[in-house]
């Protein structure tokens, strides 16, 4: 990291970040070119969960080339005076894995629901078979801020 001041050296720090984020970018390479989708996710236990189709563009590069980036970041402000931002943004390395028992798929599923819509409907396995789980665990992790 170029500027070494803005560096977040702590984990902790990290970790409670990502888990005030509501939505994040995943990178990935897809039919050979970059390609950046948005998500809803959870963390749990240095681990990035989201839903997807079984099926699609997604799915499919993550099947064929399951290194992925994920970044966080959440915008502060902006000081027209300072000619500046104040940001805070996280940038994490894992490897996609296709979650395949159904109890945590279910689990993972009402655990979105928790975060996004403040309640925890009934989790069908018919919903369950239908939705396809992906784990990123955390391999490596970067946290850069600016604040005023």
């Amino acid at each position: 990291m170029r500027l070494k001041k803005r560096e977040i050296t702590s984990r902790d720090k990290i970790d409670e970040f990502i888990m005030e984020c509501s939505v994040v970018r995943l990178g990935m390479i897809s039919r050979g070119e970059p390609y950046v989708v948005p998500l809803n996710f959870v963390y749990v236990d240095d681990t990035v969960y989201f839903h997807c189709a079984s099926q699609g563009r997604k799915a499919e590069a993550m099947k064929t080339s399951p290194g992925v980036c994920i970044e966080f970041d959440v915008m502060h402000g902006v000081s027209a005076e300072q000619q500046t931002a104040y940001y805070t943004s996280v940038i994490a390395w894992g490897k996609a894995v296709f979650v395949s028992d159904k109890h945590a798929v279910k689990n993972i599923l009402n655990l979105l629901c928790l975060k996004y819509l403040d309640s925890s409907p009934v989790i069908t396995d018919e919903m369950a078979d239908r939705t396809s789980i992906i784990a990123i665990r955390i391999d490596k992790v970067t946290g850069k801020e600016r604040t005023g």
